[in-house]
C-alpha cells in the first residue's frame, strides 16, 4: 500500500485474526494516501483474545475520504478513540456516509447523546450506526424539540458504564430525534433492554389508531 498507486480505489476490506498497534497505524497512514475510496471494511477478530493492545485514533486518517460512504471498524484488541470533536469533524467530512461502525474492546467513549444528535443533521444519508457512547448522563434536554433523521434504520450503542442514567428519558429522545429506530441494537449490556422496553411503549403509543368499518 506504501509503495503502490491506486489512482481510482474505491473499496478496500481487510481482516486479520490479530494485528498490532504499530501494523494498524501503518494501515492508515497507507490508506490515507488512496483518497478516492468510498468503502472501508477493517476486521480484526482474535478467537484467543489477547488483551487489549493500546489506542488507536483511526478517525483523522480517514477525513480525506470526502466521497467515504461505508466505514466499518471492528477492532477488537484495541480501544478506538472517539469524542464528540471527533465525530463532528469526521461527519462533516463525509457527507454521503451511509454506514457507520466502530466496535473495539473497549466500549468506552467520549460521544455523549448531546455529540451524537448533533452530528445526525450532517449525514442525511446514514441507515445504519454503530459507535461506542457515554451514557451514564444525559447531556440533551429531552423536550427539546427535536431534529428528525428519518433515514436511520439500524442504531447500536455500545457502553462500557453498567448503569445508563434514565432508561425512559433515554427512550423519548430516541423516539423524538429517531422515528425509524424501533430499538437500540445491543448484545452486550442489559441496560438497554429497559431503554428497549420504553422505546416499543413509546412506538405504540404514537402509531396511528385504525379504525374499521361498519
Amino acid at each position: 500500500m506504501q509503495h503502490s498507486q491506486f489512482p481510482s480505489l474505491k473499496e478496500f476490506a481487510f481482516e486479520a485474526n490479530y494485528f498490532f498497534s504499530e501494523q494498524a497505524e501503518q494501515l492508515f497512514h497507507a490508506l490515507s494516501h488512496c483518497r478516492t475510496l468510498e468503502e472501508i471494511s477493517i476486521c480484526s477478530y482474535d478467537d484467543e483474545f489477547m488483551g487489549n493492545d493500546g489506542s488507536l485514533t483511526p478517525i483523522p486518517h480517514f477525513l480525506c475520504f470526502t466521497q467515504l460512504r461505508t466505514l466499518k471498524l471492528m477492532l477488537n484488541n484495541f480501544h478506538i478513540y472517539l469524542d464528540n470533536d471527533m465525530l463532528l469533524q469526521a461527519m462533516s467530512s463525509w457527507p454521503h456516509i451511509c454506514t457507520l461502525e466502530i466496535d473495539d474492546s473497549a466500549f468506552s467513549s467520549e460521544v455523549t447523546l448531546r455529540g451524537l444528535f448533533t452530528v445526525l443533521g450532517l449525514c442525511p444519508q446514514l441507515h445504519t450506526l454503530q459507535v461506542p457512547i457515554k451514557i451514564a448522563t444525559i447531556d440533551i434536554d429531552p423536550d427539546a424539540e427535536p431534529i428528525q433523521h428519518t433515514s436511520l434504520r439500524s442504531l447500536d450503542l455500545e457502553s462500557s458504564e453498567f448503569q445508563i442514567a434514565d432508561a425512559e428519558i433515554i427512550a423519548r429522545i430516541i423516539s423524538a430525534w429517531l422515528p425509524c429506530i424501533d430499538q437500540v441494537q445491543n448484545l452486550y449490556s442489559l441496560s438497554w433492554v429497559e431503554v428497549n422496553r420504553h422505546l416499543r411503549s413509546l412506538r405504540v403509543a404514537t402509531a396511528p389508531h385504525v379504525v374499521g368499518a361498519s
